[in-house]
């Protein structure tokens, strides 16, 4: 690839070269974009083969390794990895501090519960009550948006981020904070469950791959090649094989 070749930030590029391998950070628990199966020690996902496939056009094979919400940041800093995927929401308040690429999926918060209390939600102020129990994995920008939007509500701290829909069937809890993604993905994986908000989300955002300001140089390369994948309709596929009925937004 003819820009691996220009200057700045060679060490980089050519370190990532000289491995063979494209060191990938995945927190691993957000279906249906990143997720780790531990009985088969696989990865599966939008965003596994997304990365894959820029592994391949670099030339290099892709190695994926466990981070969590809570240590992105600091693996980033240390350079534990090249870039992070899995669900990475860009934010000022993380391009602040680390590099991000362009977005590659647009999404907005939304909310998940029982599909009997669904009626119940019909904007964001039906949710910011005391009596809603709102199950949340910390680290992430959900916690961020709920404990900056939803003081009222009742917060129940629950770090296995792919069992909190199965937590709201059971009636531990009664709503779950999350991307329209994983709320579309639940909502059809639960009979039982529902995102009564999803056509009108809380936000407007994207994902982004996040990484160290040491890998700040690659920036520039996985940016060319996610504008390579957007138009031979690359991301289009990924969206229509992960996201369903999302695919079109």
């Amino acid at each position: 690839m003819e820009s691996i070749k220009k200057q700045g930030g060679s060490a980089t590029r050519e370190r990532i070269r000289q491995r063979g391998t494209l060191i990938a950070a995945v927190p691993g628990d957000y279906r249906p974009l990143a997720y780790y199966e531990g009985w088969t020690d696989a990865y599966w996902g939008f965003d596994i083969e997304l990365v894959w496939k820029l592994a391949s056009y670099l030339g290099v094979k892709m190695d994926v390794i466990l981070t969590s919400w809570e240590k992105l940041e600091e693996d980033a800093k240390t350079s534990r990895f090249d870039l992070a995927a899995g669900g990475i929401s860009r934010t000022e308040e993380r391009a602040r501090k680390l590099t991000l690429s362009d977005g590659y999926l647009s999404v907005g918060k939304t909310i998940l519960c029982r599909r009997d209390d669904a009626a119940r939600y019909k904007s964001l102020a039906d949710v910011n009550q005391p009596d809603v129990r709102i199950l949340y994995n910390p680290g992430g920008t959900n916690e961020h948006f709920i404990k900056t939007h939803l003081p009222k509500v009742a917060l129940i701290t629950w770090t296995d981020n792919p069992r909190i829909p199965s937590r709201l069937v059971s009636g531990h809890a009664d709503v779950m904070v999350t991307d329209t993604v994983e709320a579309a993905y639940y909502a059809h994986q639960y009979p039982e469950l529902a995102a009564p908000l999803i056509d009108k989300p809380f936000t407007t955002g994207e994902f982004c791959l996040l990484m160290g300001r040491e890998s700040a140089p690659l920036v520039s390369e996985v940016n060319e090649v996610l504008r390579k994948f957007r138009e031979d309709g690359t991301l289009l596929d990924l969206k229509k094989k992960y996201l369903g009925s999302l695919a079109d937004a």
